[in-house]
């Protein structure tokens, strides 16, 4: 079992999941038992009797209020497991400008292409989408559809039965709840999986779901740069930014990705975050706030600065935030 080539790829996949886990209790009472973990993780795969435990369920307030269901230690290897076999794959299929969950990619980098975007035009106006619930309207099985068809080349029945495994997988019905049941009651139905419709929803946090968003989304880029033919569009899972001269054509691309999202992924605008402006007012990006000639910090990265300034034993926090804020005008 140990010379298996699935027992490396798992040993390697379990060095990946405890980098932002170590010295948690799951991570810790799996590293104390590590070879027979990994063993009994090889044999699962191999025999596919593999099956998720429950995760914990709670409510984080911050940055903003959510909905998390954080997966065993034990399956998080498995998410790493997956990411290694199949991130390559996709990721030579998604378009330049999609940021979230990419190697030399994220926030930064997005937001720095967006305002090259705004120096290449001469009088830029800016149109802002996102997706309404978007993790908790994902419809699992045109995910399972389009992963499939993103895999066909590189067909492989152990990934299958996982990524089926996974995509399929409802951890609401089976977490372990760790906030009150009133924690739920000011959050939006559309913020959780218990107000998810059938066969709807994925987990926030897990890496499966990051790049399996991607995934789904990759149509959606796909159409707004091949058949709406507009090349300074960038994406943040659901964040999307267009960019152009002409008014006239992000007015219409706000019906024409409208219309796509509904009839190809069941999916639905927010239609308070439908925001068409001229570039010289500024506007709001994966935390910065963007102009034509500067780039300035958002107003909740600075509320969130000052608070870690002027609470105790933040120093590595405050050291962090000073990093990302030289970056900013």
């Amino acid at each position: 079992m140990v010379d298996s080539p699935i027992f490396y790829e798992l040993h390697r996949a379990y060095f990946d999941a405890r980098k932002n886990k170590r010295n948690t209790t799951n991570q810790l009472r799996f590293e104390h038992n590590l070879e027979i973990e990994l063993i009994s993780l090889c044999r699962e795969l191999e025999t596919r009797t593999y099956e998720l435990r429950p995760g914990i369920c709670f409510i984080n307030d911050f940055p903003v209020k959510r909905e998390v269901i954080a997966a065993d230690f034990r399956d998080r290897v498995i998410h790493h497991f997956i990411y290694n076999r199949i991130n390559n794959i996709f990721d030579r299929q998604f378009i330049y400008d999609s940021y979230s969950c990419r190697i030399n990619k994220g926030t930064l980098f997005g937001i720095n292409r967006v305002s090259r975007f705004l120096k290449q035009c001469g009088n830029p106006w800016v149109l802002r989408l996102d997706i309404k619930g978007f993790f908790m309207a994902i419809d699992r099985d045109i995910l399972f559809k389009l992963t499939m068809e993103g895999l066909r080349k590189h067909k492989c029945e152990l990934i299958e039965f996982l990524v089926h495994k996974i995509i399929f997988n409802d951890p609401i019905k089976t977490a372990i709840f760790r906030s009150l049941p009133s924690a739920w009651n000011d959050l939006p139905p559309d913020k959780s999986l218990m107000g998810s419709a059938a066969n709807c929803g994925l987990p926030i946090g897990n890496l499966t779901s990051q790049i399996f968003a991607n995934v789904y989304l990759n149509p959606l880029d796909q159409f707004v740069k091949r058949v709406l033919k507009i090349k300074r569009y960038g994406r943040y899972v659901d964040d999307m930014v267009f960019v152009d001269n002409d008014k006239d054509i992000l007015l219409n691309a706000i019906s024409s990705v409208r219309d796509f999202l509904a009839n190809e992924l069941n999916l639905t605008l927010r239609p308070k975050k439908i925001k068409l402006q001229h570039c010289s007012k500024g506007f709001a990006f994966l935390g910065a706030y963007i102009y034509p000639n500067r780039i300035m910090v958002g107003k909740r990265i600075m509320q969130n600065f000052r608070k870690a300034v002027f609470s105790e034993n933040n120093i590595v926090k405050v050291q962090s935030y000073l990093g990302l804020l030289k970056h900013f005008s």
